[in-house]
């Protein structure tokens, strides 16, 4: 065997010859390995399971179990979101290569009736691709003609929280296990799917949509269980793991992650630790929900996942003593098998700035200081990228990404951040402060890939800052945050993003590609020395993974978040790309200035060499604006209108200037409440459109009036700008 960078070799076995951890290899059996500086876990290929699998066997529920441990070996499919249970979103295929992938082109595309967007990478079994969408909708689609199989609808209840209507605007995966497809519900259930048919096999309550909890990210299947996080606890939900038995499911063991009012009795050993780092014991409004990354680790038996901020976000007023509050903004490893505790890394202590650690984290094998560590790798929202053992939980490293103001460095021996004076602005004269990066942070839920000859890790960066201010009215923790007022507004905005290369041994960025905008989309990379990487300008494009040279371009009509993958086809190989800008993204397009090429559908579109279909057609033109109300108004109540907006978190689902492209969230400006304040005072207060996700608020006539005024300030600035391009045309 020769060692080196991109070198590879076969390690064929004999039939019925047992591999540890893995029992007994079927007839074809092989492992395809690639030892590099960054080797992952071992690339594990061209496995035969073609016979079909009955869950009422013990032997048919380990045969399966056999079968998702070398799901790297099967280039027919991707059972798993990241491909292996490493997440390491790499395909070995290399018959679209650095050499020929300018002529990729459409195969086939499915529009997909959502009008949020997608967010999912595509589970591919069977020769059927597997995708969830808003609502918590699954689409079931033959991958050789991109035929729709079947759709499945678990009706979705609105008006149960804010929580509950935030989720149901995304969903970021489905997952599949043995014939049944798994999906989580934004009213809190967890759904079993028959994937021949679509039938529902059963559901399980996963959460409590009343208790400001629901789901939008992807469940993990292992080892026969599903593991489920929730959110969003920024607004007083008490976060949770729990893990369900596949065939039944019963919950089989629930991990809290912030400790509960010890007057109620025992709590786990973990959370009784966890008490010390609270003021009072507890955590009285909840926190540190698991909303985004669960990873399942074979070779340690054990689930990792992130938690999100602690409640309220700020930290003046939930922690004045300064205590760490465990387990918010952490990674936590627990026993697989029982849910019990291992280790933890809390990658912000007393987050002051909703710092989630829930994004992607990624499994693999680094060497540091000369010795192989076992390691897991996470980009989360704070700007650092950290490198922790997954054996003991310690921190090797951590090194900003992108501009950081808030932190200077990490401190090797404690593993803890030291921070920069004036970040918390609760302390500052004026209670307020620039930071970078921002609310948004430095990334979010979307995927980051690796390649095994390259030893890089592939992921979208953004650099953008906030005005983080204290206001005890505000509804997401006490704080304003201001993006405008940090100078990232529209006119400032552009070329703030990048599509990182990062070598996690060297501790830095080997290229950077700059973008058009911020916010931008997951990674894939492949044996072709390829990455291909979705933008929020409506394009997947695809760079070599050694150099960042982009090769291949191609507009889809609508944003491109989730991670594209990719699988063979009767032996040809096709790319897979989930198309249609997520909720949040909708929001933010006009305020960026993006071109209309941009806000098309919702579609899956098959991409392979020599392809010769058509681009879809997109209609990108945005509903019509009729003229807005006129009001007298003084320029205090604007400002107390946008204000009021600001700290009543509408924003998160109508953009920072009521700016939404549409979707569930409409877009503020063109609607037709805007015109009666009778009207406007019954949906934002009263809560009339409550069964629809508008929930009310506690705003009284006069609080109410002042966000009407500001709403229709936009929508004058809207209108005039309407008018005068059609002049110019």
């Amino acid at each position: 065997m020769r060692k080196g960078v991109g070198m590879s070799f076969d390690l064929h076995l004999k039939i019925g010859e047992k591999v540890a951890g893995l029992g007994f290899l079927s007839e074809g059996a092989r492992f395809l390995c690639r030892p590099a500086a960054f080797s992952g876990l071992c690339v594990l290929a061209s496995v035969l399971f073609s016979a079909g699998y009955s869950a009422d066997s013990k032997a048919a529920a380990d045969a399966y179990k056999q079968k998702t441990l070398l799901a790297d070996g099967n280039d027919a499919e991707w059972l798993l979101r990241g491909r292996n249970y490493a997440e390491q979103n790499y395909s070995p295929l290399s018959q679209i290569n650095d050499k020929n992938v300018s002529k990729l082109g459409l195969l086939w595309s499915l529009d997909i009736p959502s009008k949020d967007g997608l967010s999912a990478t595509p589970i591919v079994a069977d020769g059927i691709a597997y995708l969830s969408a808003p609502f918590s909708k699954v689409y079931a689609i033959d991958v050789r003609s991109g035929k729709l199989v079947w759709s499945y609808d678990p009706k979705v209840k609105l008006g149960g929280s804010f929580s509950s209507t935030w989720s149901a605007l995304r969903n970021r995966g489905a997952a599949f296990w043995d014939g049944k497809v798994f999906v989580g519900t934004a009213d809190c259930r967890l759904v079993a799917i028959d994937a021949k048919s679509g039938a529902l096999k059963w559901e399980a309550q996963a959460c409590d949509p009343s208790k400001e909890n629901g789901i939008a990210g992807a469940p993990m299947v292992a080892n026969g269980k599903v593991y489920i996080g929730n959110g969003v606890s920024d607004f007083g939900a008490r976060g949770y793991l729990a893990s369900f038995d596949v065939n039944t499911g019963k919950e089989v063991w629930r991990f809290y992650t912030v400790p509960d009012d010890p007057a109620k009795g025992p709590q786990s050993k973990a959370l009784e630790f966890a008490s010390k780092t609270w003021k009072d014991g507890w955590a009285k409004n909840g926190g540190a929900a698991p909303w985004g990354a669960i990873v399942y680790d074979p070779e340690m038996n054990s689930v990792y996942f992130g938690t999100n901020a602690a409640t309220p976000i700020h930290a003046g007023v939930r922690n004045p003593s300064g205590l760490e509050n465990l387990f918010a903004n952490s990674i936590v490893a627990v026993d697989a098998d029982t849910g019990e505790y291992k280790w933890h890394y809390q990658v912000v202590p007393n987050d002051a700035w909703d710092f989630d650690a829930t994004m992607h984290i990624m499994l693999g094998e680094l060497e540091v200081g000369g010795k192989k560590r076992k390691v897991l790798m996470q980009a989360p929202k704070s700007g650092f990228f950290y490198v922790i053992d997954r054996e003991s939980g310690k921190l090797i490293s951590a090194d900003n990404y992108v501009p950081v103001s808030w932190a200077s460095h990490y401190d090797s021996q404690t593993g803890k951040p030291v921070e920069k004076e004036g970040a918390r602005y609760y302390n500052n004269a004026d209670g307020a402060a620039i930071v970078s990066p921002g609310v948004w942070g430095a990334r979010s839920w979307m995927s980051m890939s690796t390649n095994p000859a390259t030893g890089l890790v592939y992921f979208s960066a953004w650099n953008l800052s906030t005005r983080f201010a204290s206001d005890p009215n505000a509804l997401l923790g006490g704080v304003l945050a201001d993006n405008y007022a940090a100078g990232t507004d529209p006119e400032t905005i552009k070329g703030r993003g990048s599509l990182v290369a990062w070598d996690p041994v060297q501790r830095t960025a080997r290229w950077k590609i700059p973008q058009d905008l911020p916010i931008n989309g997951s990674t894939l990379s492949t044996g072709g020395n390829l990455v291909f990487h979705g933008t929020s300008s409506g394009k997947i494009n695809a760079y070599r993974a050694d150099n960042g040279q982009i090769l291949w371009s191609q507009p889809t009509g609508s944003g491109v978040l989730a991670a594209p993958i990719t699988v063979t086809v009767n032996g040809q190989q096709i790319l897979l790309v989930t198309v249609g800008a997520p909720a949040l993204v909708r929001s933010a397009m006009v305020a960026y200035g993006v071109g209309r090429e941009s806000r098309g559908p919702s579609r899956i579109m098959a991409f392979s060499l020599g392809g010769t279909g058509k681009i879809p057609k997109v209609d990108t033109s945005l509903p019509k604006i009729d003229e807005p109300p006129k009001m007298e108004v003084s320029k205090a109540m604007l400002e107390k209108g946008f204000n009021l907006y600001n700290s009543g978190s509408c924003w998160l689902c109508h953009g920072d200037r009521a700016d939404s492209i549409g979707g569930s969230a409409p877009d503020l400006r063109r609607s037709p409440i805007i015109k009666s304040k009778d009207a406007w005072y019954r949906v934002i207060v009263k809560g009339a459109l409550k069964d629809g996700g508008m929930l009310g608020q506690d705003f009284s006539a006069d609080d109410a009036e002042a966000i009407r005024a500001f709403v229709v300030e936009q929508a004058w600035k809207e209108y005039r700008q309407v008018k005068s391009e059609e002049k110019k045309n």
